[in-house]
């Protein structure tokens, strides 16, 4: 191979590995799933189990998505990547990569491709698991906290969001103010109040008109969970999260039949949740609305 060849490659190389280096060291956790897509089984030939173990050892806070989350995780998801390892086995051979995944969907870093010939199923995997590590090992992982500064900001308007109130706010009515100007403010007021409950009246109707159509109950795309499932469940609703069945939330009835409110598993502030005539969901964030499709 010509020289300079050589060396470009090697600071080409050099610097993917450093800028994915400084990536994922801006995340101080690793969630990694208790069943990944191609298996049949939570933890099928410890593979589940042995990612953990290697991320840990790597120096990463690693749980498992059935775990109980720290509170500072479980105020902001986005501090972890979910580990996904991707199965591209043929029939000689047993191929698989480990992509990192940030709260977006993102792919921050994914390992190349690594291969095992062992015949038995088990010992393949956890070679390929071992051998694909390689790469996440030579990022030499260390957390850097003043990363995650946009992260934090995120979670910190969500909860100003949150703790926003509405307040009717009085008219300071001076003493010396003529009787016919406080006469026209109580008839401006009084047309105010009209306003609202003409508004609210339309909306109880708008609603009971989508509540009749849709139930809540049923399967949408949820993010990265891909088909997630609403089912009933005593006075309330929980959020299965696709094929690893991950209990990603809990839905709560309101007084209004198509206004629910979500609690995430993984957030500490609650959101409204609305069904849309299509029978897709509005979910309010702090970053703008976000619809979850239906589609069974």
């Amino acid at each position: 191979m010509n020289k300079s060849i050589l060396i470009a490659f090697l600071l080409i190389f050099s610097t993917s590995i450093a800028f994915a280096q400084k990536n994922v060291n801006n995340y101080k956790y690793i969630i990694v799933p208790k069943q990944y897509e191609f298996q049949k089984s939570e933890d099928k030939y410890q593979i589940n189990s042995l990612t953990k173990f290697l991320f840990e050892r790597a120096g990463f806070i690693a749980y498992f998505s059935t775990d109980k989350f720290p509170e500072e995780l479980a105020n902001n998801g986005c501090m972890a990547l979910k580990a996904i390892v991707k199965n591209n086995s043929g029939m000689l051979s047993t191929k698989l990569n480990i992509e990192l995944v940030d709260c977006y969907n993102n792919i921050v870093f994914s390992t190349s491709e690594a291969k095992s010939k062992e015949k038995e199923y088990k010992k393949a995997y956890q070679a390929a698991i071992r051998k694909a590590f390689e790469d996440i090992e030579a990022l030499n992982y260390s957390y850097n906290s003043k990363n995650i500064s946009e992260a934090k900001n995120i979670q910190v308007k969500a909860e100003k969001q949150e703790n926003i109130t509405v307040a009717e706010v009085e008219p300071k009515v001076d003493v010396d103010v003529a009787k016919t100007e406080e006469a026209a403010k109580i008839a401006n007021t009084t047309s105010i109040k009209k306003e609202i409950i003409d508004t609210q009246n339309n909306v109880e109707a708008i609603n009971s008109k989508t509540s009749s159509a849709f139930s809540i109950e049923g399967v949408y795309l949820f993010d990265t969970w891909g088909k997630s499932r609403i089912t009933k469940k005593d006075n309330e609703y929980l959020v299965v999260g696709g094929d690893e069945n991950v209990e990603l939330a809990t839905i709560y009835s309101t007084s209004k039949p198509s206004i629910y409110i979500i609690k995430w598993r993984a957030f500490k502030q609650p959101q409204l949740i609305e069904i849309k005539t299509n029978g897709n969901l509005r979910v309010d964030t702090a970053t703008g609305n976000k619809v979850y499709k239906r589609v069974e």
